[in-house]
Protein backbone atom coordinates (compact mmCIF):
# COMPACT_ATOMS: atom_id res chain seq x y z
CA UNK A 1 0.00 0.00 0.00
CA UNK A 2 1.32 3.43 -0.95
CA UNK A 3 0.64 5.26 2.31
CA UNK A 4 2.22 6.19 5.64
CA UNK A 5 0.55 3.29 7.41
CA UNK A 6 2.06 -0.13 8.05
CA UNK A 7 2.96 -2.27 5.06
CA UNK A 8 0.30 -4.83 4.16
CA UNK A 9 0.78 -8.09 2.31
CA UNK A 10 -1.22 -11.18 1.37
CA UNK A 11 -0.26 -14.59 2.79
CA UNK A 12 -2.30 -17.63 1.75
CA UNK A 13 -5.09 -15.35 0.53
CA UNK A 14 -5.37 -13.32 3.76
CA UNK A 15 -4.26 -9.73 4.46
CA UNK A 16 -1.43 -9.21 6.93
CA UNK A 17 0.40 -6.13 8.21
CA UNK A 18 4.10 -5.88 8.77
CA UNK A 19 4.70 -4.59 12.30
CA UNK A 20 8.48 -4.73 12.40
CA UNK A 21 10.48 -5.21 15.58
CA UNK A 22 8.67 -5.07 18.94
CA UNK A 23 11.66 -3.37 20.55
CA UNK A 24 12.76 0.17 19.59
CA UNK A 25 16.32 0.93 18.53
CA UNK A 26 18.57 1.71 21.47
CA UNK A 27 18.26 5.39 22.47
CA UNK A 28 14.90 5.97 20.73
CA UNK A 29 11.37 6.11 22.11
CA UNK A 30 8.97 3.24 21.34
CA UNK A 31 6.13 3.71 18.85
CA UNK A 32 3.27 1.78 17.28
CA UNK A 33 3.09 -1.80 18.61
CA UNK A 34 6.25 -1.26 20.66
CA UNK A 35 4.23 0.86 23.09
CA UNK A 36 2.29 -2.22 24.26
CA UNK A 37 5.34 -4.30 25.22
CA UNK A 38 7.94 -1.72 26.30
CA UNK A 39 8.43 -0.14 29.75
CA UNK A 40 4.92 0.28 31.31
CA UNK A 41 6.15 2.98 33.70
CA UNK A 42 6.80 5.38 30.80
CA UNK A 43 4.00 4.26 28.45
CA UNK A 44 1.86 7.37 29.00
CA UNK A 45 4.79 9.72 28.37
CA UNK A 46 5.93 7.69 25.35
CA UNK A 47 2.48 7.83 23.79
CA UNK A 48 2.15 11.58 24.36
CA UNK A 49 5.62 12.17 22.91
CA UNK A 50 4.50 10.76 19.55
CA UNK A 51 2.20 13.78 19.12
CA UNK A 52 4.66 16.56 18.22
CA UNK A 53 2.07 19.20 17.24
CA UNK A 54 1.65 21.99 19.78
CA UNK A 55 -2.00 22.37 18.79
CA UNK A 56 -2.89 19.07 20.47
CA UNK A 57 -3.28 19.31 24.24
CA UNK A 58 -3.22 15.80 25.74
CA UNK A 59 -4.22 15.04 29.29
CA UNK A 60 -2.26 12.21 30.95
CA UNK A 61 -5.35 11.00 32.83
CA UNK A 62 -7.29 10.53 29.59
CA UNK A 63 -4.37 8.68 27.95
CA UNK A 64 -4.10 6.42 31.01
CA UNK A 65 -7.83 5.74 30.89
CA UNK A 66 -7.66 4.79 27.22
CA UNK A 67 -4.78 2.41 27.94
CA UNK A 68 -6.75 0.67 30.68
CA UNK A 69 -9.86 0.44 28.49
CA UNK A 70 -7.99 -1.21 25.60
CA UNK A 71 -6.25 -3.59 28.01
CA UNK A 72 -9.64 -4.86 29.20
CA UNK A 73 -11.60 -4.96 25.93
CA UNK A 74 -9.25 -5.38 22.95
CA UNK A 75 -8.03 -8.92 22.22
CA UNK A 76 -5.14 -7.73 20.05
CA UNK A 77 -3.85 -5.54 22.85
CA UNK A 78 -4.04 -8.49 25.22
CA UNK A 79 -1.90 -10.53 22.82
CA UNK A 80 0.82 -7.90 22.85
CA UNK A 81 0.61 -7.49 26.62
CA UNK A 82 1.46 -11.16 27.09
CA UNK A 83 4.92 -10.50 25.66
CA UNK A 84 5.75 -7.75 28.17
CA UNK A 85 6.86 -10.08 31.04
CA UNK A 86 9.27 -11.94 28.76
CA UNK A 87 10.82 -8.74 27.46
CA UNK A 88 11.30 -7.40 30.98
CA UNK A 89 12.89 -10.63 32.18
CA UNK A 90 16.66 -9.86 32.51
CA UNK A 91 17.54 -13.51 31.82
CA UNK A 92 15.92 -13.38 28.38
CA UNK A 93 18.37 -11.87 25.93
CA UNK A 94 16.54 -12.67 22.70
CA UNK A 95 13.20 -13.57 21.26
CA UNK A 96 12.97 -15.72 18.18
CA UNK A 97 10.29 -16.30 15.59
CA UNK A 98 10.34 -20.02 15.00
CA UNK A 99 8.62 -21.84 12.14
CA UNK A 100 8.46 -25.47 13.19
CA UNK A 101 8.50 -28.11 10.47
CA UNK A 102 6.49 -30.73 12.35
CA UNK A 103 3.21 -31.57 10.62
CA UNK A 104 0.22 -32.58 12.72
CA UNK A 105 -2.07 -33.37 9.81
CA UNK A 106 -1.95 -33.64 6.05
CA UNK A 107 1.09 -35.89 5.90
CA UNK A 108 -0.05 -37.42 2.59
CA UNK A 109 -0.39 -34.18 0.62
CA UNK A 110 0.13 -30.43 0.92
CA UNK A 111 -2.56 -28.61 2.88
CA UNK A 112 -2.86 -24.87 3.37
CA UNK A 113 -1.42 -24.10 6.83
CA UNK A 114 -3.30 -21.99 9.34
CA UNK A 115 -1.83 -19.17 11.39
CA UNK A 116 -1.55 -21.44 14.43
CA UNK A 117 0.44 -23.98 12.45
CA UNK A 118 2.72 -21.54 10.70
CA UNK A 119 4.57 -19.60 13.41
CA UNK A 120 4.92 -18.83 17.09
CA UNK A 121 6.86 -16.45 19.35
CA UNK A 122 8.91 -18.42 21.86
CA UNK A 123 11.17 -16.71 24.44
CA UNK A 124 14.50 -18.33 25.25
CA UNK A 125 14.47 -22.04 24.45
CA UNK A 126 17.56 -21.90 22.26
CA UNK A 127 18.66 -25.48 22.74
CA UNK A 128 19.05 -26.94 19.20
CA UNK A 129 18.29 -30.45 20.45
CA UNK A 130 14.79 -29.67 21.72
CA UNK A 131 13.03 -28.90 18.45
CA UNK A 132 13.62 -28.92 14.73
CA UNK A 133 13.78 -25.32 13.54
CA UNK A 134 13.22 -24.69 9.86
CA UNK A 135 13.63 -20.89 9.88
CA UNK A 136 14.81 -18.69 12.77
CA UNK A 137 14.51 -14.89 12.74
CA UNK A 138 16.21 -12.79 15.42
CA UNK A 139 14.85 -9.45 16.59
CA UNK A 140 16.70 -6.12 17.09
CA UNK A 141 17.19 -5.61 13.36
CA UNK A 142 14.67 -2.75 12.91
CA UNK A 143 13.22 -4.74 10.02
CA UNK A 144 12.52 -8.23 8.83
CA UNK A 145 15.55 -10.42 8.32
CA UNK A 146 15.78 -11.74 4.76
CA UNK A 147 16.74 -15.39 4.50
CA UNK A 148 18.40 -16.49 1.26
CA UNK A 149 16.33 -18.81 -0.89
CA UNK A 150 19.44 -21.01 -1.12
CA UNK A 151 19.29 -21.72 2.59
CA UNK A 152 18.80 -25.48 3.06
CA UNK A 153 16.14 -24.73 5.66
CA UNK A 154 13.83 -23.80 2.78
CA UNK A 155 13.94 -27.28 1.23
CA UNK A 156 11.19 -28.65 3.43
CA UNK A 157 8.91 -25.78 2.37
CA UNK A 158 9.69 -25.91 -1.35
CA UNK A 159 9.05 -29.61 -1.91
CA UNK A 160 5.33 -29.71 -0.96
CA UNK A 161 4.70 -26.66 -3.16
CA UNK A 162 6.29 -28.37 -6.16
CA UNK A 163 4.29 -31.55 -5.53
CA UNK A 164 1.01 -30.35 -3.96
CA UNK A 165 -0.83 -33.59 -4.71
CA UNK A 166 2.06 -35.98 -4.18
CA UNK A 167 4.31 -37.02 -1.36
CA UNK A 168 5.00 -34.70 1.54
CA UNK A 169 8.74 -34.40 0.94
CA UNK A 170 11.18 -34.05 3.82
CA UNK A 171 8.65 -34.80 6.53
CA UNK A 172 10.50 -36.21 9.54
CA UNK A 173 7.26 -37.18 11.25
CA UNK A 174 6.46 -40.02 8.82
CA UNK A 175 6.84 -43.34 10.59
CA UNK A 176 9.38 -45.70 9.03
CA UNK A 177 7.81 -49.00 8.00
CA UNK A 178 10.21 -51.79 7.18
CA UNK A 179 7.63 -54.23 5.82
CA UNK A 180 4.39 -53.69 3.93
CA UNK A 181 1.36 -53.61 6.19
CA UNK A 182 -0.84 -55.36 3.60
CA UNK A 183 1.35 -57.75 1.59
CA UNK A 184 -0.16 -59.14 -1.59
CA UNK A 185 -0.70 -62.87 -1.63
CA UNK A 186 -0.04 -63.24 -5.37
CA UNK A 187 1.19 -60.96 -8.09
CA UNK A 188 -1.88 -61.50 -10.27
CA UNK A 189 -4.52 -59.17 -11.68
CA UNK A 190 -8.02 -60.56 -11.29
CA UNK A 191 -10.49 -59.67 -14.04
CA UNK A 192 -14.20 -59.48 -13.22
CA UNK A 193 -16.28 -62.32 -14.60
CA UNK A 194 -18.29 -59.93 -16.77
CA UNK A 195 -15.15 -59.29 -18.86
CA UNK A 196 -14.49 -63.00 -19.48
CA UNK A 197 -15.81 -65.16 -22.32
CA UNK A 198 -15.90 -68.81 -21.37
CA UNK A 199 -16.04 -71.54 -24.02
CA UNK A 200 -15.64 -75.29 -24.30
CA UNK A 201 -15.42 -75.63 -28.07
CA UNK A 202 -14.60 -73.28 -30.92
CA UNK A 203 -12.86 -70.20 -29.46
CA UNK A 204 -13.44 -68.14 -32.62
CA UNK A 205 -17.17 -68.85 -32.51
CA UNK A 206 -17.32 -68.00 -28.79
CA UNK A 207 -15.85 -64.51 -29.14
CA UNK A 208 -17.64 -63.60 -32.39
CA UNK A 209 -21.02 -64.66 -31.01
CA UNK A 210 -20.56 -62.25 -28.10
CA UNK A 211 -19.13 -59.30 -30.05
CA UNK A 212 -21.31 -59.71 -33.15
CA UNK A 213 -24.59 -60.84 -31.64
CA UNK A 214 -27.32 -61.44 -34.26
CA UNK A 215 -24.75 -60.92 -37.00
CA UNK A 216 -26.74 -62.72 -39.70
CA UNK A 217 -29.49 -60.05 -39.59
CA UNK A 218 -27.37 -56.94 -38.96
CA UNK A 219 -24.10 -57.37 -40.88
CA UNK A 220 -25.25 -54.99 -43.64
CA UNK A 221 -26.03 -52.18 -41.11
CA UNK A 222 -23.21 -49.61 -40.90
CA UNK A 223 -24.22 -48.46 -37.40
CA UNK A 224 -24.09 -52.07 -36.20
CA UNK A 225 -20.59 -52.63 -37.63
CA UNK A 226 -19.35 -49.20 -36.46
CA UNK A 227 -19.63 -50.03 -32.76
CA UNK A 228 -17.97 -53.47 -32.90
CA UNK A 229 -14.42 -54.73 -33.41
CA UNK A 230 -12.14 -57.56 -32.30
CA UNK A 231 -8.47 -56.79 -31.58
CA UNK A 232 -6.07 -59.71 -32.03
CA UNK A 233 -2.34 -60.08 -31.31
CA UNK A 234 -1.26 -61.83 -34.54
CA UNK A 235 -2.10 -61.82 -38.24
CA UNK A 236 -2.81 -65.55 -38.10
CA UNK A 237 -5.71 -64.99 -35.69
CA UNK A 238 -6.93 -62.12 -37.87
CA UNK A 239 -7.12 -64.46 -40.85
CA UNK A 240 -8.99 -67.10 -38.85
CA UNK A 241 -11.62 -64.60 -37.66
CA UNK A 242 -11.98 -63.01 -41.10
CA UNK A 243 -12.54 -66.39 -42.79
CA UNK A 244 -15.08 -67.41 -40.15
CA UNK A 245 -17.07 -64.15 -40.35
CA UNK A 246 -16.90 -63.98 -44.16
CA UNK A 247 -18.55 -67.40 -44.38
CA UNK A 248 -21.54 -66.04 -42.41
CA UNK A 249 -22.17 -63.24 -44.93
CA UNK A 250 -24.64 -64.10 -47.69
CA UNK A 251 -23.56 -63.99 -51.34
CA UNK A 252 -20.60 -65.09 -53.44
CA UNK A 253 -17.07 -64.07 -52.55
CA UNK A 254 -14.72 -62.43 -55.03
CA UNK A 255 -11.03 -63.28 -54.70
CA UNK A 256 -8.24 -60.76 -55.32
CA UNK A 257 -4.62 -61.90 -55.67
CA UNK A 258 -1.45 -59.94 -55.10
CA UNK A 259 1.23 -59.77 -57.80
CA UNK A 260 4.43 -60.39 -55.84
CA UNK A 261 7.91 -59.89 -57.28
CA UNK A 262 11.42 -58.95 -56.18
CA UNK A 263 12.55 -55.41 -56.91
CA UNK A 264 14.29 -55.30 -60.28
CA UNK A 265 18.05 -55.92 -60.10
CA UNK A 266 19.53 -56.25 -63.60
CA UNK A 267 22.80 -57.74 -62.32
CA UNK A 268 21.38 -60.63 -60.27
CA UNK A 269 17.80 -60.88 -61.55
CA UNK A 270 18.07 -64.47 -62.72
CA UNK A 271 19.64 -65.66 -59.46
CA UNK A 272 16.92 -63.98 -57.35
CA UNK A 273 14.18 -65.59 -59.42
CA UNK A 274 15.70 -69.02 -58.92
CA UNK A 275 16.22 -68.67 -55.15
CA UNK A 276 12.91 -66.89 -54.45
CA UNK A 277 10.19 -68.19 -56.77
CA UNK A 278 6.78 -66.52 -56.97
CA UNK A 279 5.15 -69.26 -54.88
CA UNK A 280 7.51 -68.47 -52.01
CA UNK A 281 6.82 -64.74 -52.24
CA UNK A 282 3.08 -65.39 -52.14
CA UNK A 283 3.47 -67.31 -48.86
CA UNK A 284 5.14 -64.41 -47.00
CA UNK A 285 3.22 -62.36 -44.45
CA UNK A 286 4.19 -58.82 -43.41
CA UNK A 287 2.81 -56.35 -40.92
CA UNK A 288 0.61 -53.75 -42.58
CA UNK A 289 0.23 -55.74 -45.80
CA UNK A 290 -2.74 -57.98 -46.69
CA UNK A 291 -2.29 -61.65 -47.49
CA UNK A 292 -1.66 -62.85 -51.03
CA UNK A 293 -5.27 -64.00 -51.34
CA UNK A 294 -7.97 -61.53 -50.32
CA UNK A 295 -11.62 -62.64 -50.37
CA UNK A 296 -14.39 -60.04 -50.17
CA UNK A 297 -18.18 -59.95 -50.28
CA UNK A 298 -20.70 -57.16 -50.60
CA UNK A 299 -21.48 -55.66 -47.12
CA UNK A 300 -18.21 -56.87 -45.57
CA UNK A 301 -16.12 -54.28 -43.67
CA UNK A 302 -12.43 -53.71 -44.48
CA UNK A 303 -9.79 -51.45 -42.95
CA UNK A 304 -7.16 -49.42 -44.81
CA UNK A 305 -3.50 -50.11 -44.02
CA UNK A 306 -2.08 -47.10 -45.88
CA UNK A 307 -2.78 -43.38 -46.32
CA UNK A 308 -4.26 -43.21 -49.82
CA UNK A 309 -6.01 -39.81 -49.88
CA UNK A 310 -6.45 -38.14 -46.45
CA UNK A 311 -8.36 -35.23 -48.01
CA UNK A 312 -11.36 -37.52 -48.62
CA UNK A 313 -10.91 -39.67 -45.52
CA UNK A 314 -8.81 -42.53 -46.98
CA UNK A 315 -6.27 -42.83 -44.17
CA UNK A 316 -4.51 -45.63 -42.35
CA UNK A 317 -7.15 -47.14 -40.06
CA UNK A 318 -10.23 -45.99 -42.00
CA UNK A 319 -12.98 -48.62 -42.06
CA UNK A 320 -15.10 -49.10 -45.19
CA UNK A 321 -18.26 -51.10 -45.88
CA UNK A 322 -17.91 -52.78 -49.31
CA UNK A 323 -20.70 -51.92 -51.79
CA UNK A 324 -19.06 -52.73 -55.16
CA UNK A 325 -16.47 -55.30 -56.29
CA UNK A 326 -14.81 -54.54 -59.64
CA UNK A 327 -11.86 -56.14 -61.40
CA UNK A 328 -9.26 -53.53 -60.42
CA UNK A 329 -11.21 -51.30 -58.04
CA UNK A 330 -13.57 -51.71 -55.10
CA UNK A 331 -16.15 -49.24 -53.82
CA UNK A 332 -17.65 -48.70 -50.41
CA UNK A 333 -18.96 -46.34 -47.73
CA UNK A 334 -16.69 -44.98 -44.99
CA UNK A 335 -17.67 -46.15 -41.50
CA UNK A 336 -17.50 -43.48 -38.76
CA UNK A 337 -15.48 -40.28 -38.44
CA UNK A 338 -15.92 -36.99 -40.28
CA UNK A 339 -16.52 -38.78 -43.59
CA UNK A 340 -19.09 -41.25 -42.27
CA UNK A 341 -21.10 -42.96 -45.09
CA UNK A 342 -19.05 -41.19 -47.80
CA UNK A 343 -18.81 -43.25 -51.01
CA UNK A 344 -15.17 -43.89 -52.00
CA UNK A 345 -13.24 -46.04 -54.49
CA UNK A 346 -10.02 -47.94 -53.78
CA UNK A 347 -7.87 -48.85 -56.82
CA UNK A 348 -5.18 -51.48 -57.15
CA UNK A 349 -1.96 -49.98 -55.73
CA UNK A 350 1.75 -50.86 -55.56
CA UNK A 351 3.31 -51.57 -52.16
CA UNK A 352 7.05 -51.79 -51.52
CA UNK A 353 8.15 -53.91 -48.57
CA UNK A 354 11.27 -52.75 -46.71
CA UNK A 355 11.09 -55.28 -43.87
CA UNK A 356 14.12 -57.61 -43.83
CA UNK A 357 13.71 -61.34 -43.24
Amino acid sequence: MNSRGPFSLVICGENYHRIGSLLPPIGERPKFAQLYVFDPSTEVQDRMANFSSNDNILLPDIVQGLIEMFDETNELVKSFRRLRPQLQDPTTENLRLRIVGARVKGAEQYELPTGQELAGLIPGDFCPDKHDRDIIVNHRSEGLQRISSLNPKFDALHFPLLFPYGEDGYHTGITYVEEASNPLAKNWIHLPDKFLITHTGNRIKAITDVVYENFHTNYHDINYIKNRAIVTPTNRVVSEINDYMLAKVKGDAKTYYSSDSIEDDTINSSRWEEEYPTEFLNSLSFNGVPEHELQLKISTPVILLRNLNPSIGLCNGTRIMITQLGEHVIGGDIIGGSYDKTLVAIPRIVLNITEHR
